[in-house]
C-alpha cells in the first residue's frame, strides 16, 4: 500500500511525496489506531517518513 501527500510549499509549487504503508506504520486519528482505508482523498494528514536504500517508507500517518 502507498500514500500520497501533496503539501502547498508557496503560490506557485508544491511538494508531492509517495511512501510505502507497512504493518510498522501508524496511522492514527483523534488519538486512536484507524485503518489507512478510512482516510479519503483531500482530507489532512501528517506523514512522518523514512527515506532507505529500497525507498520510502510511511513511519506515521497522523489524521486531522
Amino acid at each position: 500500500h502507498m500514500i500520497v501527500v501533496k503539501t502547498p510549499l508557496s503560490k506557485h509549487g508544491d511538494m508531492t511525496v509517495a511512501a510505502k504503508v507497512t504493518a510498522q506504520t501508524r496511522i492514527v486519528r483523534k488519538g486512536k489506531r484507524v485503518a489507512l482505508q478510512t482516510i479519503r482523498e483531500g482530507e489532512p494528514v501528517r506523514l512522518t517518513y523514512v527515506k532507505q536504500r529500497d525507498g520510502v517508507f510511511a513511519h506515521i500517518i497522523q489524521v486531522w
